[in-house]
């Protein structure tokens, strides 16, 4: 069985469409969606609808949450908050009944995928630095857990002494004597300086998760959203990964 995990597409389908041809070329089995299919970006119903398409496992995001208006936008800066009213506006009903229907976390093959944490994951926590990580890692029980929320990837293993020990590479062998937090990095909005989409790779033949980077027109995106007036800020970000 070989999964893609991908999270944080937001709206931005010429990315999207760039992943999925991606996982055809890497012959992907079954594909997993992380959440925060919308939000910053100008095609939330199209994304929804091909997210819905190729992913069986569909989790929600803030940003999901927030359009279905389960959440203020309170603490959202202020670049989300108007892309956020846009998009409340733009999604269509249909797409609506699509979105109710995504999880908060799911739980399979020793895997446990959630969008922000598995630690209150309702609560929409950031993992951030070590001090999260290792509060994190009591919070489940998995051989691995994977997030997205904060669009940086990053590897983290843990002995069963409670010493964490973070990954300097995009793949790395799993060590049957560890447990790993992994976050998959974001599709529609990197901001890890590479403004490639990153999505996981798990092999589970071969034991090895890999961060693939694809490339994508992102140029179209900017002049997308340039054309129904989202924040310059929003569009500036894309060509940076920040």
């Amino acid at each position: 069985m070989k999964y893609a995990f991908f999270s944080d597409v937001h709206a931005n389908l010429e990315a999207l469409k760039a992943v999925v041809v991606d996982f055809q070329a890497e012959k992907i089995d079954k594909v997993c969606f992380l959440g925060d299919a919308v939000g910053y970006g100008p095609n939330p119903n199209e994304c929804i609808e091909l997210i819905n398409e190729i992913a069986p496992v569909k989790l929600i995001g803030n940003h999901d949450y927030a359009a279905l208006g389960l959440m203020e936008t309170d603490y959202f800066n202020q670049y989300a908050a108007e892309s956020m009213n846009w998009t409340r506006t733009s999604l269509k009903r249909d797409i609506i009944e699509i979105m109710k229907k995504f999880e908060i976390k799911a739980e399979f093959d020793d895997i446990m995928v959630v969008h922000s944490s598995p630690k209150e994951p309702e609560m929409w926590h950031y993992i951030l630095d070590m001090n999260d990580v290792e509060e994190n890692f009591r919070h489940f029980n998995q051989k691995m857990c994977l997030v997205g929320h904060t669009h940086r990837p990053f590897i983290v293993s843990i002995d069963s002494e409670g010493n964490c020990t973070v990954s300097n590479r995009s793949e790395e062998k799993i060590n049957p004597q560890r447990r790993y937090l992994v976050n998959i990095g974001s599709v529609g909005q990197p901001r890890d300086g590479d403004p490639r989409s990153c999505y996981l790779i798990y092999d589970c033949e071969k034991q090895i998760i890999r961060h693939k980077r694809v490339a994508y027109s992102y140029d179209i995106t900017q002049k997308q959203m340039a054309s129904l007036g989202l924040p310059e800020y929003l569009i500036e970000r894309l060509a940076v990964g920040r």
